[in-house]
């Protein structure tokens, strides 16, 4: 069926700036792709961008108008290939006789707009099909080179935003990340242990913090060097780790052999005990090392609407940790 093309050029450029307007990101390629399909009446529009390069075999479909075509498209069989020879193609009928991929869907006409980065490197492009015989305006040329641009610079703007992001969740992890164990820091303790608190005065909920140090880790620095004591406390580090319950125990390193545990949802005595299994697999891990037997002091304090101050419940888990040693080391107080 041949249907004469009614275009007005007017509607497409307001079209456009309403689209830039009103949507940013996927919501932007989302509308634009549903506007061209209105616009060139056509019976299916996708929007790629190239997985490889020369030549481009396979493109991704960032969307689709009709949820059936697959994310991942193979070009060889389909015009779309042609298209990555950095120029608009236009098929004015036949499309499912000349394309084997495409017997099924029964297409007749195809017109494909390149997208191109500031280079001039073809990135993707915009397939458009329809089940009519046509013969598009020249003019209807301009008017999707419009299209393209935009979209190579929206999908350009997205991924340069999610690249920002995902550096700014590394500075992130890095600003609250003990370099040396891979465990929380001190910076982000004293975040962490006030909103803890302040979860407790307004929720009641249980929640315990211990303050643990390696004994004697000046002498195990002295007889093996600080590349010895780095070892002792990243594999400490990672003893504790393997034992944490996700989502309920916060683990830092607070400096030099001090660590602590924020444990939420736990009462004073669970964390006794859970202390007391972190002591004996410690010794039992260290033991068959060149390091020998390893020994902890622990103080545990439980959070509770008394203390004025989280700072306060760290002092006196510190100054519990400190009986710990005065009573022999290799302890735990209470």
């Amino acid at each position: 069926m041949n249907n004469e093309f009614k275009f007005d050029p007017y509607k497409a450029l307001k079209s456009i700036l309403e689209i830039t307007s009103y949507y940013t990101g996927d919501e932007f390629i989302q509308h634009t792709a549903i506007e061209i399909k209105k616009l060139f009446q056509a019976d299916l529009v996708y929007i790629t961008k190239a997985i490889d390069f020369n030549p481009t075999t396979k493109v991704k479909v960032i969307f689709s108008t009709n949820t059936r075509i697959p994310e991942i498209i193979d070009l060889n069989g389909i015009p779309g290939k042609f298209v990555f020879d950095n120029k608009i193609i236009k098929i004015k009928e036949h499309v499912k006789y000349n394309f084997l991929d495409l017997l099924e869907e029964k297409f007749e006409s195809f017109y494909g707009i390149p997208i191109t980065d500031g280079k001039g490197h073809c990135i993707g492009h915009i397939a458009i099909y329809s089940k009519d015989i046509r013969d598009l305006p020249i003019e209807l040329d301009d008017i999707a080179l419009i299209y393209s641009r935009k979209i190579e610079r929206e999908t350009r703007r997205i991924e340069l935003e999610k690249e920002n992001f995902e550096i700014r969740k590394q500075l992130e992890e890095l600003s609250i990340t003990d370099t040396l164990t891979n465990l929380f820091n001190r910076r982000y303790f004293g975040k962490v242990c006030s909103n803890v608190f302040e979860q407790v005065k307004r929720d009641s909920i249980n929640a315990t913090l211990c303050y643990i140090d390696i004994d004697n880790f000046k002498r195990i620095n002295d007889k093996f060097g600080h590349e010895g004591g780095d070892f002792v406390l990243k594999y400490f580090a990672d003893i504790l780790l393997s034992k944490s319950r996700k989502g309920n125990d916060y683990i830092f390193r607070l400096g030099g052999e001090e660590f602590c545990i924020i444990s939420i949802n736990t009462p004073i005595n669970y964390s006794y005990e859970h202390m007391k299994r972190i002591m004996n697999l410690t010794s039992k891990k260290f033991f068959v090392t060149k390091f020998g037997k390893i020994t902890l002091s622990i103080g545990i304090v439980e959070f509770d609407k008394k203390f004025n101050s989280y700072e306060e419940i760290l002092n006196l888990a510190d100054k519990r940790m400190y009986e710990a040693k005065k009573s022999g080391k290799n302890a735990i107080v209470k």
